[in-house]
């Protein structure tokens, strides 16, 4: 009962980080700022800055101080900057509270692998992780399907509002039923301890080309289909493509990763992920587009359990710390894809920004396959 309770409060405070961070990428056409590309492109590398920062300290802490409190703390924070970004609509407030979104939103993964990874060992941490991981594409789902509607059907504040209230809601259960977990005796912000370990280096820059590939993916897809398509919600269903499956393979990630181990799991579903983003540089039908994206989900999140998975298994007694140290790079690259996909886009057009996006993965996997994973 306690790991389900753990599974459900990791996976559900996941899944607003996860959707705060989206949010405006969709929002941003139907809102009265009418902001322009480099506008949306400067909210996006706020929320990253602020959602780096605090990475390595999460780790650390979660590992050393125990993580309610934390976990708490962090949802109050989603709840107080979504309420304040849309009820003081004006780009300079749009920006500081994207800012502190990314700050609130950031403690969340390192903290709740570490609670996944205390929780759950052996052969149970893979399906524990793949179940936590269900988050991702759900709130990908959710961002496609919900928010365009209810930016149309009401105004384009009320995503916001639902994730302050849901995130309050969050905020309160998690300090009834998370328990205080932490590794006595550990030294507080020991970062050598962490980055001794090459493995750590490789999943760290291995991961940062992977999810610089997957920001430009997730913050741009959506302008492009509106773009390319004319109309707000078979856009929003086409984006929400490149999650639906992953339903299905989230679940199915714990037993493949079993079956094969972690390494051939990066190796066979990064290249299949990659491929399916460079097809969408080749058409314009919404038919092969809307396959390409289904493909992309199910690759994409089997792959999601795998880091988690990896940062368990190397990090062991300081998982908190390894997902910080390696979450703190994997998430930059947010800040990085934010200024780069405008000048390629500007440059060149989208054909050029997905061949470059599918290219990335590929690069990533001279990292992954360097890690050594000394039970997979």
């Amino acid at each position: 009962m306690r790991g389900k309770v753990i599974i459900f409060l990791s996976s559900s405070s996941f899944f607003l980080s996860y959707f705060s961070r989206v949010m405006w990428s969709i929002v941003a056409p139907f809102s009265s700022l009418k902001t322009t590309v480099t506008e949306d492109s400067t909210i996006f590398a706020l929320f990253f800055l602020g959602y780096i920062i605090v990475q390595m300290p999460a780790g650390f802490l979660s590992d050393y101080v125990g993580v309610k409190f934390l976990l708490f703390s962090s949802l109050i924070g989603i709840s107080f900057t979504s309420f304040i970004s849309v009820y003081f609509p004006s780009i300079v407030v749009e920006y500081l509270t994207s800012f502190f979104m990314g700050f609130s939103a950031g403690w969340i993964y390192p903290i709740t692998v570490k609670l996944i990874s205390v929780t759950f060992s052996g052969k149970s941490l893979p399906i524990a992780m793949s179940i936590y991981s269900l988050a991702w594409p759900s709130s990908i789902i959710a961002s496609g399907l919900i928010i365009p509607f209810l930016a149309i059907r009401f105004n384009w504040r009320s995503p916001f509002y639902l994730v302050s209230l849901i995130s309050l809601f969050l905020a309160f259960l998690s300090l009834i039923y998370i328990p205080s977990i932490r590794v006595s005796g550990q030294k507080i912000f020991n970062i050598k301890s962490v980055i001794s370990n090459k493995n750590s280096i490789f999943i760290a820059i291995g991961g940062f080309l992977f999810f610089l590939s997957y920001w430009i993916l997730v913050l741009y897809l959506y302008k492009y289909l509106l773009n390319l398509i004319h109309d707000a919600y078979l856009a929003g269903l086409v984006y929400s493509f490149t999650a639906l499956s992953g339903l299905f393979s989230t679940l199915l990630a714990g037993y493949i990763i079993n079956f094969i181990g972690v390494k051939k799991t990066f190796l066979f579903f990064v290249s299949l992920y990659a491929l399916s983003i460079i097809s969408i540089s080749f058409t314009s039908s919404i038919i092969i587009i809307s396959i390409s994206a289904l493909l992309i989900g199910f690759f994409r999140f089997i792959i999601t359990p795998a880091h988690s998975t990896a940062l368990a298994i190397i990090g062991r007694e300081k998982s908190g710390s390894l997902t910080g140290f390696s979450n703190f790079f994997w998430q930059s690259s947010g800040i990085f894809g934010s200024i780069l996909a405008p000048i390629l886009i500007n440059l060149f057009s989208y054909t050029y920004l997905w061949l470059f996006v599918g290219i990335l993965p590929l690069i990533s996997l001279v990292f992954y396959l360097n890690i050594e994973f000394y039970n997979s």
